[in-house]
């Protein structure tokens, strides 16, 4: 701690009292929590308390940095790696599995005409800043805000890998190399494997950090929002939507025109596609489908009561609990939510309460008072 061994030494508090608030510190813990354990203290007097708790705000000057800068990392990562399998794989192949770079696939015949300049990256720019647009209109400020970077990021990247002295076809020509430049069934299967597991990393990644790659996330969480359904179901219907447009071009040609003939394939693999990023993401981070039961016991149950209500706005059940060994009474917070917002409290209620304990439970069905609301 920034002079914190001369203040403690000060204070006469013992050595073992200073580590366990520096690794609070260090954990993530929130200012409140640090400080409600200090006043708590009653080895200490009054005095010796206000010194601490002074000392200790220093380092909330610019609070949870550490972690906001490891979790933009985090997104930023995902982003590349979804980046690299659309870039190397799915774009090349001609292979659609939903969301906004689908759609990039699906209209390149018509873009492209506007010149070379205007590349997937230009188009993915355009529509991600109409997307974002249209998500600060109806989803608010602080949407428009949480969606800013990942809605920039994923075009940006794109853009870059798109300047670099980089083959696109590199590794789908070096998967069949009887194929003369054809997209073969090899190239096409090798290419949906490689494709939907870089791209399911990368969303799972930026997800677990709470993170959004923007673009057809702002339509499907308006969707949710104004006509109460549940994300996982927006999530796939719009997919699905994108995927079956798919079956009107002609993908595996070099042109990718057009037709009015329907290419039943491209249906197929966009239908794997989208499935198995589903299956992976949901194996990387609790995801977006279903609901999950938060038990949570812990001393300080109107703390992270109010972060329930605050980040997420829902209802919590509170029941008076007793340890089996230590016979110590405490409390149990009992709250039904989305597998993604139980991912998003954790750090949350952890930073909060230290010492808090919880467990998930799998929830298969819920009726009555119980809202799809507040996914983002």
């Amino acid at each position: 701690m920034r002079n914190s061994n001369k203040d403690f030494n000060n204070l006469g508090i013992a050595s073992k009292e200073e580590k366990e608030i520096e690794n609070k510190i260090n954990s993530g813990a929130a200012f409140e929590s640090i400080e409600s354990d200090i006043n708590e203290n009653e080895r200490l007097t009054e005095d010796e308390k206000k010194i601490l708790v002074s000392n200790i705000k220093e380092r909330y000057k610019h609070p949870g940095f550490e972690r906001k800068f490891k979790q933009y990392l985090w997104i930023t990562i995902g982003v590349i790696i979804m980046d690299l399998g659309f870039f190397f794989f799915l774009d090349p192949a001609g292979l659609v599995v939903g969301g906004m770079n689908g759609l990039a696939i699906i209209l390149y015949p018509l873009y492209s005409k506007l010149g070379s300049f205007f590349t997937p990256s230009i188009f993915l720019f355009i529509v991600d800043a109409i997307a974002l647009i249209i998500g600060g209109i109806f989803l608010g400020k602080d949407f428009f805000l949480k969606t800013l970077y990942g809605s920039l990021l994923v075009p940006g990247v794109l853009f870059i890998l798109e300047k670099l002295p980089l083959d696109s076809y590199y590794f789908i020509n070096s998967i069949d190399k009887n194929a003369n430049g054809e997209i073969t069934f090899a190239v096409k299967i090798i290419s949906l494997l490689f494709g939907v597991v870089l791209q399911a990393i990368g969303v799972g990644v930026a997800l677990k950090n709470n993170g959004s790659t923007g673009g057809m996330d702002v339509y499907q969480k308006i969707l949710s929002k104004y006509l109460n359904i549940p994300l996982s179901k927006t999530m796939y219907f719009t997919d699905m939507v994108i995927v079956l447009i798919a079956g009107f071009v002609d993908l595996d040609s070099s042109n990718r025109v057009f037709e009015t003939q329907y290419h039943i394939a491209n249906v197929a693999y966009g239908i794997i596609g989208v499935y198995a990023i589903g299956f992976i993401v949901d194996m990387i981070c609790l995801s977006l489908m279903g609901k999950r039961i938060l038990y949570i016991i812990t001393d300080k149950p109107d703390v992270i009561k109010e972060i329930i209500y605050k980040d997420l706005d829902r209802g919590v059940t509170i029941s008076k609990v007793y340890g089996g060994y230590s016979n110590k009474e405490r409390n149990m917070l009992i709250c039904v939510m989305n597998k993604s917002e139980c991912y998003r409290i954790m750090d949350l209620i952890k930073s909060a309460d230290p010492r808090v304990f919880t467990f998930v439970a799998p929830c298969q069905e819920v009726r009555g008072e119980y809202a799809q609301r507040r996914l983002f």
